[in-house]
């Protein structure tokens, strides 16, 4: 999958994918392999399009907004995806002001040069978002392009969005929100130091660094994968302040069969389930029986 960067990269007689897509969850999805369908048919180059920073993070920069994918993320969640590239737009100010049909003449008429446009059912842009898809498709019909809106995606009844998703992560509703992603939540994040006391109890464990706009799942113990020298492997996750010990939050990883330094690279790890919450034991005897118990079970789990 090719990465371009709008401003420099060159496409033409595109269809296109248009949206946010944080979390690649499975709207998402619906939408990507929409496109992807769309354009084999027709013998035409599928790209999406996502913005960098999201503009969420422009619009209310006070308000904290957390990422469920940094671009690294989305850019792996996707490239599965049969999309041929992707094209990243910078989001500033000058793009939240733009009128709604200016966007649609600079970006994607004059920009991409677009066949037909995939995007979901709530899809709003231009200053103020007052631009939906009924005025899309009539710019459409004016520059010479059709537009399809995908339907909203339900799961046991709620409808798949990236906000619903976030909130769930928020409130400590984890495995809820990873049916609704479809896949893993993603942690790409740098090995760095710790305390050394995961080594000291038997169980070293890779510290992970902590992207600041990067949502971070609650306290609590995970089960995942670990991709380590191109194999994946099964892990434990501790996410947490570590209340036995030091009170410090870190973000833990053991993963199970392997022993080696990693400090210093990144680590891709898939959170599948949380298993338990974070709690203080007695002392670090208790612990370390309740870890070997944890590693127990990530051994049986199968998911």
């Amino acid at each position: 999958m090719r990465i371009i960067n709008f401003a420099k990269g060159k496409v033409d007689n595109i269809v296109l994918a248009l949206g946010n897509f944080d979390g690649v969850h499975i709207g998402h999805r619906k939408l990507l392999l929409s496109a992807v369908g769309y354009a084999k048919k027709k013998g035409l180059k599928c790209y999406a399009l996502t913005f960098e920073p999201h503009p969420q993070q422009v619009v209310a920069p006070k308000e904290s907004f957390k990422l469920l994918t940094t671009l690294d993320e989305r850019v792996k969640l996707m490239s599965g995806l049969g999309v041929d590239g992707l094209i990243i737009k910078r989001f500033d100010k000058a793009t939240r002001g733009m009128p709604a049909e200016m966007f649609v003449k600079k970006y994607l008429v004059d920009g991409l040069h677009v066949k037909k446009v995939f995007v979901g059912f709530d899809f709003a842009f231009g200053k103020g978002r007052k631009g939906d898809i009924s005025l899309l498709k009539r710019l459409g019909r004016k520059f010479g392009f059709t537009v399809n809106a995908v339907k909203p995606v339900k799961h046991s009844g709620v409808v798949v969005k990236s906000s619903a998703i976030r909130k769930l992560i928020i409130y400590s509703r984890f495995n809820e929100a990873v049916k609704l992603l479809g896949h893993s939540y993603v942690l790409h994040e740098k090995v760095i130091s710790g305390t050394g006391t995961g080594r000291k109890l038997g169980f070293p464990t890779a510290n992970l660094s902590a992207d600041p706009d990067k949502l971070i799942p609650g306290y609590g113990v995970y089960f995942g994968f670990a991709e380590v020298k191109g194999k994946r492997r099964k892990c434990l996750i501790n996410i947490g302040s570590r209340p036995t010990f030091s009170g410090d939050f870190a973000i833990e990883v053991f993963i199970l069969g392997f022993r080696g330094d990693l400090k210093g690279k990144r680590l891709n790890v898939e959170l599948m389930k949380k298993i338990r919450e974070e709690k203080e034991f007695a002392s670090a005897h208790a612990l370390k029986k309740q870890i070997a118990k944890d590693v127990r079970k990530a051994r049986n789990m199968r998911i």
